[in-house]
């Protein structure tokens, strides 16, 4: 009887133990990973309009962020960022730095929040503004927003 206690009461302590905290240990860790997703801030391409029509091959563009500062390339203080524009090109691998490609992917390092596109082909276009870190790398989760519009 002896033998057959002990077994019973070791097994019946560890489903306790394991069977008590292992869901409770869980959770805390998943939470914590879904509030870490968020993007510190937005981006928003003001001008051109989304499905707006521009007016000659000049295209004007205006950003605006909420939640963290623009700053200079090169600035990597935590928290910041400058902007990255794409005239009618897709965001590639977003964990190295954005390349250069003139006339269609243009570095805002000064820290500006105004672009002006020249020479801009009569038709469709899409522009995506993703914000990057101090090296060009852009920010995770993306600070991104996207717009098309049409030039006439």
């Amino acid at each position: 009887m002896k033998n057959l206690l002990t077994p019973t009461l070791v097994l019946s302590l560890l489903v306790a133990a394991c069977g008590g905290d292992a869901p409770d240990a869980e959770m805390p860790a998943d939470d914590g990973m879904m509030m870490s997703e968020q993007p510190i801030g937005t981006v928003t391409i003001l001008q051109p309009a989304n499905n707006g029509d521009v007016t000659g091959t000049t295209v004007a563009v205006r950003l605006s962020v909420a939640g963290f500062p623009i700053v200079e390339a090169g600035n990597m203080t935590p928290g910041t960022g400058h902007h990255h524009l794409y005239l009618d090109a897709d965001v590639s691998n977003v964990t190295t730095p954005v390349p250069t490609v003139p006339g269609s992917i243009v570095h805002m390092g000064n820290g500006a929040s105004e672009y002006t596109f020249e020479n801009v082909s009569v038709g469709p276009h899409r522009l995506i503004a993703v914000v990057a870190d101090g090296a060009h790398v852009p920010l995770q989760p993306l600070v991104v927003d996207t717009v098309v519009f049409t030039v006439h």
